[in-house]
C-alpha cells in the first residue's frame, strides 16, 4: 500500500460538467435538462437540491425545480446559489 499526494482531477461527468458552470453564474437560471416523464424531471430536481449528487454538494447550494413541457415530459432547471450558511 502507498500513497501519492496529487490534485484531484476535475469531475468530468455530465454532472460535473453542468455543475462548474451553474458555478460560473451563480444565480442565473439554467435549463439542464430534459425527460420523457415529469417524474423524472422532478426527483432529478429534487436530488438536485438536497445534494445526493456528488457534483452538485453541499445540500441547499444549487436550486433545481422542474417544469412539465408536454402531456408527460418535464425539463430541469437549476441554479447555483452558494454554500449553504454553516458548510464547508
Amino acid at each position: 500500500m502507498h500513497a501519492r499526494f496529487d490534485t484531484l482531477p476535475d469531475d468530468d461527468t455530465a454532472a460535473g460538467r453542468t455543475a462548474r458552470a451553474l458555478r460560473e453564474r451563480p444565480g442565473d437560471w439554467a435549463h439542464i435538462s430534459d425527460h420523457d416523464l415529469k417524474a423524472q424531471a422532478a426527483n432529478l430536481a429534487y436530488r438536485i437540491r438536497q445534494g445526493k449528487i456528488r457534483a452538485f454538494r453541499p445540500a441547499g447550494a444549487f436550486e433545481a425545480t422542474s417544469r412539465k413541457t408536454g402531456e408527460s415530459s418535464g425539463e430541469v432547471w437549476a441554479r447555483y446559489v452558494g454554500s449553504p450558511a454553516g458548510s464547508p
